[in-house]
């Protein structure tokens, strides 16, 4: 619709004032229209008021004076109250006679001048309704754009067709008339999408509303509130951000809902209404109440409409085939990287007998060129072959994908040359400074390298005219730095070939104690140090990945220089020690191949017993928190830890060496609110604890926390107390408060803690021995059912067979993911209910569907702790799929969340 411009509404206004302006009214009819003014006000009636009834119309002063008592007592009606008040000010004896009314006293009844109690008092009253008229007149033709948008009539355009799949019709009572993208909806038209079609409607104020198949809905706006009446189907709203106190609503027969904000479905059927929230709150009436509904939550109108996960509710969305079909393209095309052959292990290296005394950093990497050649040359092909992966591609790396053909190219030819592995290192000198890193490799083939190397060089001047230059030096011994400029030496990186060895550091000195070791390797204090013996031991095993740190000498540099150089350094070094962070040892990670899988493991060692935070990782133990998980957990964290009263013991010792004010201020703390952390909290607590994603992940985790309890009475008693200290603080800032909400369901209480004006509760119940909590009480009273049938992780074939090949028992720790359960539901439902999927993508949804699970995990032992996981690809990973990009199983489902957010590519336009 075209708008008026403001220029348009000033000279409408300017005509019409002038108009008025030059028009001459006739005195008569001025007269006529201020007798039909009196008689309309005069003529109201007094119920009511027992002395005035009779008057029931005012002609003179001896009616005004006989309405004054009624005035003085308040029960005169507005209207000849304001009539009294204004003849009072032109009549001198009725002012009187109501000054005396006021006194008490009778006046006898005088009469103005002739005509006084008539007109003539009222023609000044006329006019200032005129003058009103006038302004009110010229305020409506200004403000007409504006009110002619919302006022409940004509034809104003609401909505625009933006995307169709199929045919979407416009109903009218004779005829349905396709629609095209592009096409106006007007107020009150309805709108219908024909068999498996669904199409997109954008509202003027900017909110995207997904229409389902013989979806039917309408759109009216009264004021800034837009309701979208859906008179049958589903659909996915994204409401645009509503300003003050409008809103969007969406209207069925049985509910009403709004919104603000808001991505939420809205599904009407002949049962009743089901809204589900995808993002923000949405408020539902129905059957005269009013729920608040969080991300994950659902409400139905009728009882014999069940509940849904609302991934299953919006599954049908546009964006999920394109996505499912995306993922299931890149587990099968990680599925294939991995597979690619890879080095083997190495039992034997000469770098690690170069390596020169003062290192505290040793990392080697096998020569992976020719694996991930092969692995960018199979990517490449597929997305060739299949436009998701391009699609992917390109949203994810944009401009980077010719880069990084280039770079792979480079590491090939580099690949080509060298032997099987690349060691970087990184040296401490005598007063602690670091110095590195220090890059070390073989050489297959020595006599072309240098030509080889020259042509690179000369290359990367070209393409990076800033940054580091490269220089080759015969030997470091004689070599001389660059002459500084500006007092300033220049960044350079510095390259020397020895025989069959090449290094490159970026500071001369460092090739100078290298060439000094190589001389004379028997002098290499390095060699006969532990440090040395556990890298060592792990080629005896077979290498692959190492990555290892001597922390010990790290922390002791840095304990010096805290001590020498910060104010309180020697107390807070002591607390450092009660915590045990100072008996770091070293930490070494290692991955490999074997059987199959790649094995990634880490291993922190300590000078001496664990102790303070390093203790606090109890020895490997049962889990009997893990019975309350379902085998299709999404997510799953658990750990036994020690005795809790140790752990708040160990942080208050720590406190009380390096802050002992703020030690003081939590003692007073915990006298004025009654509550001793130690024996009020940690002492009831066991020391096991878990945390599972177990429900509907889509839009919103259903979390779930488990944690061992010895006093579960004190427990409740604490949290009681903790609650009412924090409604006195909520109650005197003004905020909402918490509220507990008891039930008794088959002989178990189970509690609710709700935040009053939020709608958030905390849901949780005492079961043999363990605190179950979650967002909602069903998902705590299913956590329970799973304990009692047995139905738990522990017995999950995928769990069982994730587990590690070795002696233990039991964890410390363990950290399980599995995307499995939140893909299948998705990937079956298109694979029966969608007719155009190839082959080609159903058998990508059902490699999908089975990606293997992660599990990784960790044994506390007496003076180290051991991280470990079996994966594909693994935490540590440098697989061809991680390092090409390939995303993995927390990538992929990512990438399926977003899928309900962005547009896809194959809409109209």
């Amino acid at each position: 619709m075209k708008r008026k411009t403001n220029q348009n509404t000033d000279a409408i206004l300017d005509k019409v004032t002038e108009e008025i302006r030059q028009e001459r009214i006739d005195s008569e009819l001025v007269d006529e229209a201020a007798d039909r003014v009196w008689v309309k006000l005069s003529t109201t009636s007094l119920a009511g008021a027992a002395d005035t009834s009779t008057i029931e119309h005012i002609h003179g002063c001896a009616d005004f004076q006989a309405l004054m008592p009624a005035y003085l007592r308040g029960e005169l009606q507005t209207a000849r109250s304001l009539l009294l008040k204004d003849h009072t000010h032109e009549c001198i004896p009725c002012r009187k006679a109501l000054k005396l009314a006021r006194e008490g006293k009778v006046a006898a009844v005088e009469i103005g001048q002739p005509g006084s109690a008539a007109r003539p008092q009222l023609i000044q009253p006329v006019w200032k309704w005129a003058i009103a008229a006038t302004f009110i007149a010229g305020v409506t033709l200004l403000a007409w754009p504006l009110i002619s948008r919302y006022l409940p009539f004509g034809n104003t355009v609401h909505a625009t067709v933006v995307a169709t799949n199929g045919t979407v019709y416009r109903v009218s009572d004779s005829d349905l008339i396709a629609l095209n993208v592009g096409e106006e909806i007007k107020r009150g038209e309805k709108i219908r999408t024909g068999k498996d079609s669904t199409a997109v409607v954008k509202l003027d104020d900017g909110s995207l509303v997904e229409m389902k198949d013989r979806s039917e809905f309408s759109v009216k706006r009264s004021a800034d509130d837009i309701t979208v009446r859906l008179e049958r189907g589903n659909v996915i709203v994204q409401a645009a951000k509503q300003e003050g106190a409008h809103h969007l609503f969406v209207e069925t027969d049985d509910s009403l809902t709004s919104v603000k904000g808001t991505i939420f479905s809205v599904n009407h059927g002949t049962k009743g209404t089901r809204v589900s929230v995808v993002e923000g709150l949405v408020h539902v009436n129905y059957s005269n109440q009013e729920v608040v509904l969080k991300p994950g939550d659902q409400a139905t109108t009728q009882a014999s409409l069940e509940k849904v996960p609302v991934q299953d509710e919006v599954a049908w969305s546009r964006n999920i085939a394109r996505y499912t079909e995306m993922l299931g393209q890149l587990a099968s095309l990680r599925k294939e990287l991995d597979q690619v052959d890879q080095p083997g292990a190495r039992y034997s290296t000469r770098l690690l007998d170069s390596v020169p005394d003062g290192t505290v950093l040793y990392a080697a990497l096998p020569n992976l060129s020719a694996t991930l050649a092969e692995s960018q040359r199979i990517m490449q092909e597929r997305m060739q072959q299949n436009a998701a992966l391009r699609e992917w591609w390109a949203k994810e790396n944009g401009k980077g994908h010719n880069e990084l053909g280039q770079v792979m190219d480079r590491v090939r030819q580099f690949g080509e040359r060298l032997g099987d592995e690349l060691v970087v290192t990184a040296q401490m000198d005598s007063e602690g400074n670091p110095s590195g890193p220090l890059v070390l490799a073989t050489l297959k083939n020595s006599s072309d390298f240098r030509a080889f190397l020259e042509q690179q060089i000369n290359s990367y001047s070209v393409e990076q005219k800033s940054g580091p230059k490269v220089r080759i030096i015969d030997d470091p011994q004689t070599a001389q730095p660059e002459a500084k400029t500006d007092g300033k030496a220049p960044m350079e990186l510095l390259v020397w070939i020895n025989g069959d060895i090449v290094a490159a550091a970026p500071k001369l000195d460092q090739l100078q104690r290298l060439s000094a070791t190589l001389k004379n390797s028997a002098a290499n204090n390095f060699k006969n140090s532990p440090f040395y013996a556990s890298i060592a031991s792990i080629y005896r095993e077979g290498a692959g990945l190492i990555v290892a740190a001597d922390l010990e000498k790290i922390v002791t540099h840095a304990v010096k220089e805290e001590t020498k150089k910060i104010d309180g350094g020697e107390q807070r070094v002591e607390g450092y020690k009660k915590l045990g962070l100072l008996d770091l040892k070293y930490f070494i990670v290692e991955q490999k191949e074997k059987a199959g899988k790649t094995q990634s493991r880490a291993v922190l060692t300590f000078t001496q017993s664990r102790r303070g935070v390093a203790s606090w990782l109890a020895a490997p133990g049962p889990m009997g928190t893990l019975k309350f998980i379902s085998p299709d957990a999404n997510v799953t964290a658990a750990f036994v830890v020690k005795e809790p009263t140790a752990l708040v013991d160990d942080l208050l010792g720590f406190i009380d060496t390096t802050r002992p004010g703020l030690r003081q201020q939590l003692s007073q703390l915990e006298s004025k609110h009654g509550i001793n952390v130690r024996n009020d909290i940690a002492a009831p607590l066991g020391g096991e604890f878990a945390f599972a994603i177990d429900g509907p992940v889509l839009p919103t985790p259903s979390w779930k926390m488990v944690v061992e309890v010895y006093d579960a009475a004190k427990l409740q008693a604490t949290l009681e107390r903790l609650v009412t200290e924090v409604n006195k603080y909520s109650s005197t800032e003004g905020k909402g408060l918490l509220e507990w909400d008891r039930t008794d369901i088959d002989g178990r209480t189970y509690y609710t803690l709700k935040s009053v004006g939020f709608g958030m509760e905390f849901n949780y119940a005492f079961v043999n021995g363990y605190m179950v909590a979650a967002p909602s009480r069903a998902l705590v009273i299913q956590a329970v059912r799973y304990h009692d049938t047995g139905v738990t992780l522990l017995n999950s074939e995928r769990f069982k067979a994730s587990l590690p090949d070795d002696g233990n028992t039991n964890f410390s720790a363990i950290f399980y993911h599995n995307l499995a359960p939140l893909v299948q539901p998705i990937a079956g439902q298109l694979q029966s209910s969608s007719k155009n999927l190839t082959e080609e993508q159903r058998k990508a949804l059902t490699t999908l569907a089975d990606t293997a699970p992660t599990l990784a995990y960790a044994y506390a032992q007496d003076d180290r702790i051991i991280f470990a996981a079996n994966t594909e690809g693994g935490p540590f990973g440098l697989s061809p799929a991680s390092l090409l990009g390939m995303p993995s199983s927390f990538g992929l489902q990512h990438i399926l969340m977003q899928g309900m957010g962005d547009k896809p590519s194959n809409e109209k336009k």
